[in-house]
């Protein structure tokens, strides 16, 4: 696919730009800290900012999404972010930043991402076509998981040697480098959605509700990683403390640790489509979820030592598995969904599983106040577990690949 000059050019820019945006992931609150002089309160009100506008207006979103050329919302959100971004250095560099202008940012920032987000899974089954449209997210996905063990590191690096607003700067560039991209490529004319449109915003919003509630394979997936994602946005929020304040462990070396552990997305997203194709695609998914899951009580085992080893590959089998079962969860929707009704089912779903981001840390946080840090991880562990079980419930028990309408 990648000889494909289309998708090459899509990749090129979303990769690029999964780069920047997980450098921001560093940089952004350590302006807060370094330039600001925020307190842990004030940075965690920044994290939780970019997060916000999917429950604001994630809904609406996915009827706008479904309305407008999807390349063109693409576009548009692309060069929004840039310009937000851009704004950060620039006022830090004329000495008019505020934490009232960085939530600001931060809020506009995530707005656009829901757009790009919920635009961006409904335009790629068009540009690549049904039948490669697993491979093709494994491909972006996989970019996806490199980006996330690299970038942190380069955001550190960049506010290391250049200050933490250069990473921003960076992050505002490659916006612009997937936007060139977009606007390379040679795509027809998007077709016009069926009906009259004289449906309001509510009821269009119904619609795309309801369709998740017939499909009762799409609603139970559903459910299944709202409860997987917050279990390990738990785990994520409690490991570095776990590791460094209850286990002792150097905090570089906890660093490595997770990194290490961070790579099974990597392996998982690199196997998604060929284990597909061995195996069919509901197999892959139900073993992805439910086997892999187990492994995650190897890190509530995990110390200081050779323990240490027992904690990364317990993250290493877990991150593939929710690797593998998230890009057979987003090609069986870019199949099963009518294309109309993408954005729309795309953005209900996005909003019921990021709508845990904040849960799940939250609980985490009271979990470790109440119980201490290691029960609190072995809670959130057996959680992480026991939530994929009820799939075997369903028709992917029984069938070989999911329906494909």
């Amino acid at each position: 696919m990648l000889r494909t000059r289309n998708f090459s050019l899509l990749w090129v820019g979303q990769s690029t730009s999964a780069v920047g945006s997980a450098v921001t992931t560093v940089a952004l609150p350590l302006v807060a800290i370094a330039t600001l002089h925020a307190g842990p309160a004030a940075v965690a009100l920044l994290t939780a900012a970019t997060w916000l506008p999917w429950l604001l207006i994630g809904l609406p979103a996915g009827v706008w999404v479904d309305r407008w050329p999807r390349r063109r919302t693409l576009l548009v959100a692309d060069l929004a972010s840039a310009a937000v971004l851009a704004a950060v250095p620039i006022a830090a560099w004329t000495g008019v930043l505020t934490m009232a202008g960085l939530l600001t940012a931060a809020l506009l920032a995530g707005a656009a991402g829901v757009f790009a987000n919920v635009a961006f899974n409904a335009f790629l089954p068009r540009l690549v076509g049904l039948g490669d449209l697993m491979q093709g997210t494994a491909r972006l996905q996989t970019s996806a998981s490199v980006a996330a063990v690299a970038g942190p590191g380069l955001g550190g690096l960049l506010a290391q040697a250049a200050g933490p607003v250069t990473g921003i700067l960076v992050d505002a560039g490659t916006f612009l480098v997937s936007a060139s991209c977009l606007l390379a490529l040679r795509t027809g004319p998007e077709p016009r959605p069926p009906g009259d449109g004289r449906a309001g915003m509510l009821g269009q919003i119904a619609e795309g509700i309801r369709f998740i509630l017939r499909g009762r394979l799409l609603q139970a997936m559903l459910v299944v990683a709202a409860a997987t994602n917050f279990a390990m946005l738990g785990i994520t929020a409690l490991r570095v403390v776990f590791l460094v304040r209850t286990e002792g462990v150097a905090p570089g070396t906890a660093g490595l640790v997770i990194g290490v552990g961070s790579l099974g997305a990597i392996l998982g997203a690199a196997l998604a489509a060929p284990a597909a194709r061995r195996f069919g695609s509901a197999r892959t998914y139900l073993v992805a979820s439910v086997a892999a899951a187990p492994f995650v009580l190897l890190l509530p085992l995990g110390g200081a030592g050779g323990r240490l080893v027992l904690f990364a590959a317990g993250s290493f089998i877990a991150l593939a598995g929710a690797a593998m079962a998230s890009i057979m969860t987003m090609t069986f929707r870019g199949h099963f969904v009518p294309a109309h009704l993408l954005g729309r089912v795309t953005a209900a779903s996005r909003i019921f599983v990021f709508g845990t981001v904040p849960f799940g840390a939250a609980s985490a946080g009271l979990l470790a106040s109440a119980l201490g840090v290691r029960a609190a991880l072995w809670t959130l562990a057996a959680l992480y577990v026991l939530a994929p079980l009820p799939l075997l419930a369903t028709e992917a028990r029984t069938r070989r690949d999911f329906p494909a309408a």
